[in-house]
């Protein structure tokens, strides 16, 4: 049993389901329906969308990988008993696995091109330059001051906003039937893309924060290293602040459009106080163990928030679910 829950360890799957749900929800329940009530008639099926979704969690897979790959060392140090590679599993399997997740992807996105059609071949450029992208995160970004974190939330911003590729004509002909409510939707997965960036960097420079011992003795350049945990809490408690004010205005704006109370409250304690939280503990941060509470707080904010940011709700929840979990 020690190697296949190894491997799984190895996946990250809790942060592989926050993938897909940060995929399927902005596509489901707010852009898909949309297009429907204007009168368009969506690309995407349930088939394509599961190619969409897979081709996005084996590229995912394949940067997390390689990834660990490139910070075992780092790793041994930081959590020496969670450490996987070169512990339980040869280092060689990783490099295995990034090769068999990451040709899967771009087959994959052969497949969605094939099958879409698209003018631009979207998915030909998109998930192989994703793919690269994440390498040179890994091999050389990482270990560089901010640039590696801004780097991997774009790219997890990335997530919601591909679902727009492929639904790019049904938007433009359904924006002249119904301008207001497509434009609602478009918006709405824009907002998940600028949430995830946000939460998603804040996660990074916490992270960079948690790491500094292992970063400094392997020397890994981030700015903790280079600078010192007293100056790099500075800019993430920034990124925290600037994360509480841009949930404080999406509960105002819930509040003057009519939102549900109980939406309104689950934002406030579970989005706003977490961020907040998050703030005063980065301000008043002194170990390793003050920084651990802050992720844990922020993994709060980012599941949370996947939810909380629909606008309109169906009425019959767990139906839809199933409904919807069916035929995946």
């Amino acid at each position: 049993m020690k190697y296949p829950l190894a491997f799984l360890r190895l996946l990250r799957l809790p942060n592989l389901l926050i993938v897909f749900l940060t995929q399927f929800v902005p596509y489901w329940l707010v852009l898909r329906p949309a297009l429907l009530k204007a009168g368009g008639i969506p690309l995407l099926t349930e088939h394509t969308f599961k190619l969409i979704a897979a081709a996005t969690i084996l590229t995912t897979m394949g940067g997390y990988i390689l990834n660990d790959y490139y910070e075992r060392n780092i790793d041994a140090m930081n959590k020496p008993k969670q450490v996987i590679l070169g512990r339980i599993l040869p280092p060689s399997v990783a490099l295995l696995l990034y090769a068999i997740f990451v040709s899967a992807a771009h087959w994959l996105a052969y497949r969605i091109d094939l099958e879409l059609r698209p003018s631009d071949h979207w998915p030909m450029w998109v998930f192989p330059g994703i793919s690269f992208l994440l390498f040179l995160y890994a091999w050389v970004f990482k270990c560089t001051p901010y640039l590696g974190n801004l780097l991997v939330s774009t790219l997890c911003a990335l997530v919601p906003v591909v679902m727009l590729l492929p639904e790019q004509r049904a938007i433009w002909l359904t924006s002249f039937v119904q301008p207001a409510m497509v434009q609602q939707a478009v918006s709405l997965v824009w907002l998940y893309a600028l949430f995830t960036f946000l939460s998603n960097l804040l996660r990074e420079l916490v992270k960079d924060l948690e790491d500094f011992q292992g970063d400094a003795a392997c020397g890994c350049n981030t700015a903790v290293v280079l600078k010192g945990p007293s100056f790099a809490k500075k800019p993430a408690g920034f990124t925290a602040m600037l994360l509480t004010l841009f949930v404080a205005i999406l509960l105002i704006f819930w509040q003057q459009t009519g939102a549900p109370k109980w939406q309104i409250g689950a934002g406030a304690v579970l989005l706003f106080l977490p961020a907040l939280f998050t703030s005063f503990v980065l301000y008043r941060a002194q170990g390793k163990a003050d920084f651990s509470r802050a992720g844990f707080l922020i993994k709060i904010v980012m599941v949370s928030g996947i939810f909380l940011l629909l606008r309109t709700w169906p009425d019959d929840m767990m139906g839809a679910a199933r409904t919807y979990f069916a035929n995946f």
